[in-house]
């Protein structure tokens, strides 16, 4: 036999060594106890389990996860390869799951974004997770948040200034402008940067991030790819690699620049020696997440320069690509609902006085303390997080059986969180896809049902950065809404909003509106 027959014959038996193995793992899938058998949903099939129904794109794989709240009972089991799975959406058992120490951690579906956000709070073990999230904590209290606004409002000027090119045309796609300006925003509040992505009119960074998002999405609905020696070897895998290499390398420059400047100014003020100037120039300072993070890095103390990294990283795409999603759809919303629109416009018309609009004529600007007067504003996009939650489903791992009262979730299995489903029942919402920001006037919501809305989840692991992101999608669309009215062609229900499942709810069609200056 010659080199060659055996090199192939050899490799042959590797690959099927290996897939005899993969098979044999997947085979191996956990079931429930007999207590939860009547809550059965969807049957999975050997191997890939339940995958089968999300074959296909992430619009029809975000078809089929709403589908299932209307289809199968609000709790049911079922399995993604050799993955069990508890799904439910029912309020009493999300708000023991979400406040439980027994699911404190997120499923193995996360460990596909590992590569890239290592142990960020994201997706961090629960031990690794408690710890980063005290230390970053600081970056988003009040204070901190308050003097972020100037960076919001500063920032949004640009993308208004930009947006002006549209003025009485035809429908223009809002997506670019929003993810450029936040992109900005979460540069300069988090890392101390203005790389002026809205002024170059691109994103190597966002770009290359909405790649990752989508592979590690579709990595998780493919049992198939869940081996590394398999999924490595394909081209998402090889281009996931690629992708990762370069966000790590970004903010990686970031992390040694910003270390090299902390130097120079500690090493001036030394040589100065004036401790009073010295203070002064603390006190105005803006404390953003990477110098917080970075003082806990130095001499590798707390954190290394790699957590910094994963924590920046987490931010990043946390902050800006949710934010630039949410965002769009609440320009949707207030392009499609001219009277909800109007009525936002009023109230920016009450807190600024008279004509609210801003012709850069010397306007009041927008505060911190402007922010939080406007209720109606906020009340838009709560209920447009409601119907277009960012997290249509979150996934947690149950460490130890769990009693959710009429079942026990058995220990291993992962528990998915269907939040679309909740937020869309008419139990807990009356017609419950009509727009109707009143559904959150104070005296209407303290009549809701505990945890039947979770647009940033709940409990401890909670959405971190749920106020920076009310408080920037408040100043962007405060802005525009002061400069120009918002119009579609065509107003499309709610039900049928074409959506896509891409590690968190998207637009599956790009999101297109008109705009004329506001008198």
């Amino acid at each position: 036999m010659n080199p060659l027959t055996v090199a192939i014959c050899t490799l042959a038996c590797f690959i099927l060594y290996n897939v005899i193995k993969v098979a044999v793992k997947l085979l191996k899938i956990g079931s429930f106890s007999d207590s939860t058998s009547k809550f059965d949903g969807p049957q999975g099939i050997p191997i890939i389990g339940l995958a089968y129904l999300f074959m296909g794109s992430a619009e029809a794989t975000m078809k089929k996860i709403i589908d299932m709240g209307k289809t199968y009972p609000p709790s049911f089991q079922t399995s993604l390869g050799k993955i069990p799975i508890f799904v439910t959406g029912i309020p009493e058992q999300l708000k023991v799951v979400l406040l439980s120490s027994k699911t404190i951690e997120k499923n193995e579906f996360f460990d596909f974004a590992r590569p890239w956000l290592g142990n960020g709070i994201f997706i961090a073990p629960a031990s690794i997770w408690e710890v980063h999230r005290k230390l970053i904590q600081p970056s988003f209290n009040s204070i901190a948040l308050k003097s972020f606004v100037e960076i919001f409002s500063a920032q949004t000027a640009i993308l208004v200034k930009k947006m002006e090119r549209h003025l009485d045309g035809p429908e223009f796609e809002i997506h670019k402008y929003l993810s450029l300006c936040t992109f900005d925003v979460i540069c300069e509040t988090a890392m101390g940067i203005n790389l002026e992505a809205q002024t170059k009119e691109n994103c190597d960074y966002g770009e290359a991030a909405d790649k990752v998002i989508a592979g590690v999405t579709k990595r998780s609905l493919s049992p198939w790819l869940y081996p590394d020696f398999i999924f490595y070897r394909t081209r998402l895998g090889k281009d996931q690699q690629k992708n990762i290499k370069f966000l790590h390398g970004f903010v990686d420059d970031v992390i040694r620049a910003k270390k090299e400047r902390i130097s120079q100014c500690t090493n001036q003020r030394e040589s100065v020696g004036n401790k009073q100037d010295a203070a002064n120039s603390l006190l105005n300072h803006r404390e953003i997440l990477i110098d917080n993070l970075i003082k806990l890095s130095n001499h590798n103390k707390i954190l290394t320069d790699e957590m910094v990294r994963e924590e920046v990283d987490t931010m990043m795409v946390a902050g800006s690509d949710t934010t630039t999603v949410v965002g769009s759809f609440v320009i949707m919303m207030l392009a499609s609902q001219p009277g909800v629109q109007e009525k936002a416009y009023q109230e920016l018309c009450d807190i600024f006085g008279g004509n609210a609009a801003d012709d850069d004529n010397g306007e009041p600007p927008v505060t911190s303390e402007v922010l939080m007067r406007m209720t109606y504003m906020e009340r838009v996009i709560k209920e447009t997080m409601r119907l277009f939650p960012i997290g249509p489903l979150l996934f947690r791992k149950a460490t130890d059986d769990l009693d959710l009262g009429n079942c026990t979730v058995p220990k291993g299995s992962t528990v998915a969180l269907n939040i679309v489903a909740v937020h869309r029942n008419e139990k807990y919402w009356p017609d419950p896809l009509k727009f109707d920001p009143d559904r959150f006037l104070p005296e209407r919501f303290a009549q809701q049902e505990p945890f039947s809305y979770l647009p940033f989840s709940g409990g401890p692991r909670n959405c971190i950065g749920s106020k920076y992101a009310m408080m920037l999608i408040k100043t962007f669309t405060t802005m525009i809404l002061r400069r120009y009215v918002l119009a579609v062609d065509k107003a499309t229900p709610v039900e049928d909003v074409r959506l896509k499942m891409e590690f968190m709810m998207r637009p599956a069609v790009p999101i297109a509106i008109r705009i004329k200056r506001r008198t």
